[in-house]
């Protein structure tokens, strides 16, 4: 039976008719990830996003790809609506949320200092003046969205909210000039970094975007810390031993 996510896709992606098997790998409300058994063997990786999650198939053609990041092969990308579908190379299903041993957390904070170098140095060389504009969050864009959470009726009052005011435009300003711009993955969390040998792959760049911004690894290092006791020194000096750039650890403090 074809997911009903699918369905309005039947005429357009013959492979769903190829699968004998499907198994549903997640699901949220404006996305559903299956992994489909074709009837030659083969396993194929099928997303289904709308509205904001339609994207990431683009985010794959216009930025992963040109910057030389590692991502699994994409088949075909289908749109219907404000929705879309994307059939993708399977390349397994461990990853470091089943698996959280603290030697994998380690390789993962080495292979976003890769991501960032990489992308880093390809940038401007591989992707179009009006493409770096469309995906760059810049730190007035940050600053506008602090601005926005301390407008809102939730944060209006929020204490640690209302004293970064102070501090955070400074270290935003910092940050942009000491570190380049790069690509970052917004979500590199456990759950998206499949593991592959002795090395991790990053998947679902749905929300990727351009910035010097450095969530990625706070995101890491807190679940690190959580889920195998990595120290936050050991993150970080994992992360320094293969970032590119004249980065001190009081710098990434």
């Amino acid at each position: 039976m074809i997911p009903e996510c699918f369905s309005a896709y039947r005429s357009l992606m013959p492979v769903l008719d190829e699968a004998i098997e499907w198994s549903l790998l997640r699901k949220w409300s404006l996305s559903e990830v299956y992994r489909a058994t074709l009837a030659s063997g083969e396993t194929r990786i099928m997303k289904w996003g709308r509205d904001d999650m339609a994207g990431e198939a683009a985010i794959y053609k216009r930025l992963v790809g040109p910057l030389n990041i590692k991502a699994p092969y994409i088949f075909g990308y289908f749109e219907v609506g404000n929705s879309a579908v994307m059939v993708m190379e399977d390349r397994g299903s461990n990853n470091l949320e089943q698996q959280p041993h603290s030697d994998y957390f380690l390789e993962a904070a080495r292979e976003l200092a890769r991501i960032r170098t990489i992308a880093a140095d390809n940038l401007e060389l591989n992707i179009p003046g009006d493409m770096i504009r469309l995906y760059t969050v810049s730190a007035a864009n940050f600053l506008t969205l602090l601005d926005d959470l301390l407008r809102s009726n939730h944060f209006s009052d929020n204490s640690v909210l209302s004293r970064l005011q102070t501090t955070f435009p400074c270290d935003l300003h910092t940050l942009y000039d000491t570190l380049p711009l790069t690509l970052v993955h917004h979500d590199y969390h456990a759950k998206n970094l499949l593991i592959q040998g002795s090395r991790i792959l990053p998947i679902d760049w749905a929300i990727g975007y351009l910035s010097p911004h450095l969530g990625d690894l706070y995101c890491l290092i807190k679940e690190a810390r959580a889920w195998s006791h990595v120290s936050r020194a050991d993150m970080l000096a994992a992360f320094l031993h293969e970032n590119g750039t004249d980065l001190s650890i009081a710098q990434l403090n």
